[in-house]
């Protein structure tokens, strides 16, 4: 009988221990949980998650008391008084599932990223500089579906990956005179476009979210494609430059793309229809790139190539 109850004692005595490991186990795994959950509350809210990043060789200028931070960790911050910066690249975040433009830059020999829309660019080419000084306007895209017969992009996403400029090649002509003849020749050409732009409108005529036949077999399955009638004062060709710019930066912004320039490889998202005869391959064309020299030589005495139109892209990338 002793013996049974000494048993009985020992096995009693050992569930109890059981049980308080048990305990012990399960608060230290709550515990844990605990700590990851607020790690990964903590990486959500207060840190700049980089999804992609590219990138520059600019100036730009801070005005007093801008917020800069010395890390990805938004609560790592401290403020700046009005100064000129270098802003050496770009980076596409995330915080708090929203998509946030930094610019990483330096200031005082110290290194810092700020949002992208606290920078004003300092614009190197005179044209750019005169759409800078009267505000970098923006005019609303306007839409009317032509009708034209359109398919899937062949990225695997299914989205764009860049834009392709061209110009009309015609002198003294409009866009409803562009759309009425792309409409009226399509049925033999099969080309269009997706927008047009002038000096005073943005108007979209197929799908963005489809392809255009416009550059192509190389560029048609992979990009947005506008084209750009001819403008003929100092006024109206930097209005015209301003209008295509904020279009192009719109576009990227809504596809999450950067503002890079096309390369003999493939990569970049900012093309002109000659860099795809020249590094994709197809027809040889030289739009917008005889546009834009010529008519920014004779209107403001100075040259406009790609690289002019992606510095003022950024500034309204920037500003979106």
């Amino acid at each position: 009988m002793l013996s049974t109850m000494s048993k009985t004692g020992t096995q009693s005595r050992r569930q109890r221990r059981q049980k308080r490991l048990n305990w012990k186990l399960l608060l230290s795994l709550f515990s844990l949980l605990f700590i990851l959950s607020g790690l990964l509350l903590s990486h959500w809210l207060f840190v700049f998650r980089v999804t992609k990043s590219y990138s520059t060789s600019a100036t730009a200028s801070i005005a007093n008391n801008t917020v800069v931070y010395a890390s990805h960790f938004s609560l790592n911050s401290k403020k700046l008084q009005a100064q000129t910066v270098s802003v050496k690249n770009y980076q596409l975040t995330k915080r708090q599932g929203k998509r946030v433009l930094l610019a990483k830059i330096t200031a005082s020999d110290k290194t810092y990223f700020v949002k992208a829309d606290s920078l004003t660019l300092n614009q190197t080419n005179t044209i750019n500089q005169y759409v800078a000084q009267v505000g970098y306007p923006k005019v609303k895209v306007k839409s009317k579906d032509e009708g034209f017969s359109q398919s899937s992009y062949k990225t695997a996403s299914g989205n764009p990956k860049g834009i392709v400029i061209h110009d009309t090649g015609t002198e003294d002509s409009t866009i409803a005179a562009e759309v009425s003849y792309m409409k009226s020749s399509y049925e033999e050409t099969g080309v269009f476009v997706h927008t047009f732009i002038d000096s005073s409108q943005i108007l979209n005529i197929a799908n963005v979210g489809q392809m255009a036949q416009g550059a192509g077999a190389k560029a048609n399955p992979y990009y947005i494609q506008f084209e750009m009638t001819h403008v003929y004062t100092q006024a109206d060709f930097a209005n015209q430059l301003a209008n295509a710019a904020y279009y192009s930066a719109l576009m990227l912004k809504t596809y999450h793309l950067p503002v890079t320039k096309g390369q003999k490889d493939g990569s970049g998202t900012v093309w002109t229809h000659e860099m795809v005869s020249l590094y994709l391959g197809g027809t040889d064309h030289v739009d917008p790139t005889d546009y834009w020299s010529s008519t920014a030589k004779q209107l403001f005495g100075v040259d406009y190539d790609v690289d002019d139109f992606i510095e003022l892209i950024q500034a309204y990338y920037n500003s979106l």
